[in-house]
This record gives C-alpha cells, sequence and structure tokens, in this order.
C-alpha cells in the first residue's frame, strides 16, 4: 500500500514544493486503504493475496475518495466518492491495483490474484466396500482445489468424460466411458465450492464414486494367483467462474490395478484405497 500527493500547483499551501523541481507536494493528510476479504477462511483475512472471483471490501481514510482499478476484476460502486468499496478479482491471474483518490492525496493497495493450480481427492469415511471374495475395490470421495492460502468458493467446477484403456484382467474395459456425461460436452453438471479449511482448502459441494469394477471370476480367476490388470481413465477437472471462460486443470489419472495375490487397488485426485479379496469390508 502506498499515499502520494496529487496535486502539483506550487501554490496549494505552505507545504508546497517550488515549481521548478516539478515534485507533488506531500500529503497534508496520508490516505490509507484498508482491507477485508468476504471470506472468512483463510484467517487472514486482511491478506492481498486472492484467488479468482474473490471479493475484497476496500475502506478509505480519510474519507471519501473516488476509486479506480488497473488490471482485471470491478469495483462496486463504480464512480462518485465512496468510503467503502467492494473488489471483486476477475477469472485471470495477476497483478491488480486499486488507488483510492482523495482532497489532496492518494494511496494505493495492490493484490495478487491466483487461478486454481490443481485439486485433491480425499476419502469420505464409511464408504469403502469391495465384491467379497473379489479383487475389487468402491469408494466415495470429496475434490478439495488449491492452493490453499486464498478461497475459491466463486469458481464452478466439473469433469470431463473420457473412455478406459486397460490391459490384462481389465482389457475388456477398454474404450468404456467413465461417467457417461450427456453431449454436447460430455461433463459433469458443474458444482459448487461450499466449504475452505487452511489444511484442506477450498472443497466442492458433490461426491465421486470412484469403482474399479470386476470383470469377473471367468476372466480373474476365482482365487490367488488372480491374472494381474491395470488401466486407467485420463481425467482432465475444469473450471471457471461463473459463467466465464471454461478453463482447464493439469490432466491426470483415475487408475486401477489387480495384484495377483488378490490385492486391489484404486487411485485418483492423490489418493489411494486398497482392499484385499478375503477383506472383510461388506
Amino acid at each position: 500500500m502506498s499515499c502520494r500527493g496529487t496535486s502539483s500547483n506550487p501554490s496549494s499551501g505552505p507545504a508546497a514544493t517550488s515549481s521548478t523541481s516539478g515534485t507533488p507536494p506531500p500529503c497534508p493528510t496520508p490516505c490509507t486503504i484498508t482491507s477485508q476479504t468476504v471470506a472468512s477462511s483463510p484467517k487472514k483475512r486482511e491478506r492481498t493475496k486472492i484467488g479468482v472471483g474473490e471479493e475484497v471490501d476496500l475502506t478509505v481514510s480519510p474519507a471519501p475518495a473516488t476509486w479506480a482499478i488497473s488490471g482485471s476484476g470491478t469495483l462496486s460502486p463504480s464512480t462518485g466518492s465512496q468510503t467503502t468499496v467492494r473488489f471483486t478479482a476477475g477469472d485471470a491471474a495477476g497483478s491488480v491495483t486499486v488507488t483510492a483518490t482523495g482532497p489532496g492525496c492518494s494511496c494505493t493497495v495492490t493484490f495478487t490474484v491466483v487461478k486454481p493450480a490443481s485439486w485433491t481427492q480425499k476419502l469420505i469415511a464409511g464408504t469403502k466396500t469391495h465384491g467379497i471374495g473379489r479383487p475389487h475395490c468402491h469408494w466415495q470421495g470429496t475434490w478439495f482445489v488449491h492452493p490453499n492460502d486464498v478461497n475459491f468458493y466463486r469458481i464452478r467446477f466439473r469433469e470431463r468424460d473420457s473412455k478406459y484403456v486397460g490391459t490384462g484382467s481389465y482389457s475388456s474395459y477398454t474404450g468404456d466411458w467413465h461417467g457417461h456425461y450427456p453431449l454436447p460436452d460430455r461433463a459433469s453438471s458443474w458444482f459448487r465450492i461450499t466449504d475452505h479449511t487452511d489444511a484442506g482448502g477450498s472443497e466442492v459441494a458433490a461426491v465421486d464414486t470412484v469403482d474399479t469394477g470386476d470383470p469377473g471370476a471367468a476372466i480373474t480367476g476365482a482365487a490367488p494367483r488372480f491374472k494381474v490388470g491395470s488401466g486407467y481413465f485420463p481425467i482432465t477437472m475444469q473450471w471457471r467462474v461463473g459463467d466465464g471462460t471454461i478453463r482447464d486443470f493439469p490432466a491426470t489419472r483415475q487408475e486401477d490395478e489387480i495384484f495377483a495375490n488378490g490385492r486391489c487397488e484404486s487411485r485418483k485426485g492423490g489418493n489411494t484405497e486398497s482392499t484385499m479379496y478375503n477383506d472383510n469390508v461388506p
């Protein structure tokens, strides 16, 4: 945050500089801008690193002042002299400077706006199951968007469809659609962000069901040694602010694997769940 004099008139008071210097006079009363994020998490609400779409309330002292913005985003109210305005970041990463200009002085605050960089998935407790006697995995998870030191509550999040690539005992699944999502986008519905924690990040309001499938005993065998297999769905998650431009997260995979000893593994979003064919999991 910075402040400076706005008048260059050499006769504007006893603190005025000479006309030969061309230097604005010092502020008679330096102004300051205080900021507070609308989101209460992360806990540091005076932070100037914010997520795309985040909202921040700005207050100038002394007041009122006229406000201007340089970079992606909006101010509300956008006209007139105001004591407090709300800055809403745009959907592009970058640096944004907001300036408040009052009688004889102006001051600024600069924000670093960041976009969603990655997502992870966490197991919902009590959701892991498998087919009894079978090398099979089933679980449900929740998505989280990162980085954690901003709040992405104004983005929407969805999953693109994709086709399976399998080998060994999973070969028969090759070409199967992941989510059977409808045309024309072949994508899931858009989901909101409904919570945030400093430890977890921005939580997506959706439950994702992850299942390896079971090719059947005729393919895998009925007991160890099972016929091994592995496969994956290419996974592309997407985000946007409101109805804005749709952007992709880095591509990743949802992976499945059967081991000869009857172990099944299912991996998605940095989370791995496993069962043994003879586990007493319902």
